[in-house]
């Protein structure tokens, strides 16, 4: 899958997240924002309530796809026999699209009326969803292979190397320049900070990169370097200072991801025990769908 395509590809699965949120909650905000002893009366109780073939549709559909969201990555992740199959950055993008979508329908499932066990079961959820944007955080900032392999420190610095050599052949950037690119990917703050400094860092790095890449692209403009060529030098520069950083957090990067599997693993066995006694209840009690 090429840059162009995987774009395309992440745009159509945020396009869907968004239009199904937008259209679901257009359709029916006169009835969720009802007071609860209003609802009854309602023209369309009967489909909306959580029972209601609408709203009980939403809930099968959502659970239905935290399961496959599930099933799909942790077989991909952990099953020898798929681990050829595609890059694991896919099948995580594809997990954290139905994990994200999934729990917004079960939701609208319960017409956001929590109480009792289903509480305790949405919040898990909730947890689940949440550290699951912030694992995908972490997990992009550790460098990977083309098959998804996460990298060493050796491989990491030899990256770096190569796309040293090629700022100051191709590029005929100096060592002045390439120790303002440097500047900008190391950080002034220890790499033993915290969690969070880490992760402040990294953001705030993200969110000024661009600004501070203009200045590098002045400079080169004022060597008379033709416009495509400055282009391209700084795309490269962009790429050694994300990998500068890295490297110099890689172990913590780790460290920190691991102890997420900690938090996001437990949630999400509650949130699946939850659902199935919430499934089996309502199974006995004869709340079927369409089936």
């Amino acid at each position: 899958m090429n840059n162009v395509i995987h774009r395309l590809y992440l745009l159509l699965l945020f396009f869907i997240v968004v239009s199904s949120i937008s259209i679901i909650t257009v359709r029916n905000y006169d009835y969720y924002a009802l007071p609860d002893e209003e609802r009854p009366f309602h023209s369309r109780y009967d489909e909306l309530k959580p029972s209601g073939i609408e709203s009980h549709g939403y809930g099968i559909i959502g659970a239905a796809m935290i399961i496959v969201g599930v099933i799909t990555y942790s077989s991909r992740k952990r099953v020898r026999a798929f681990h050829q199959i595609g890059k694991i950055k896919y099948f995580l993008e594809f997990h954290i699209f139905l994990c994200l979508l999934g729990p917004i329908l079960v939701m609208y499932h319960t017409t956001f009326k929590f109480g009792g066990i289903i509480a305790v079961g949405f919040w898990s959820m909730s947890a689940v969803a949440l550290s699951g944007i912030f694992g995908r955080y972490l997990y992009v900032q550790i460098p990977k292979g083309i098959q998804g392999n996460e990298l060493s420190v050796k491989e990491l610095e030899e990256e770096s190397a190569q796309i040293r050599k090629q700022l100051e052949g191709q590029y005929r950037l100096d060592e002045i320049d390439l120790k303002k690119i440097d500047a900008i990917a190391f950080p002034k703050q220890s790499t033993s900070a915290s969690l969070f400094s880490m992760l402040g860092f990294f953001i705030i790095g993200d969110l000024t990169l661009r600004p501070r890449l203009h200045k590098i692209i002045r400079h080169l403009h004022s060597h008379d370097i033709d416009p495509a060529t400055v282009k391209k030098a700084a795309s490269i520069a962009g790429e050694r200072i994300k990998l500068l950083r890295r490297i110099q957090f890689l172990e913590q990067l780790k460290y920190y991801f691991h102890y997420w599997h900690v938090i996001h693993l437990p949630f999400s066995i509650i949130m699946f025990i939850i659902l199935c006694i919430h499934v089996g209840v309502a199974i006995a009690f004869g709340y079927t769908w369409i089936f």
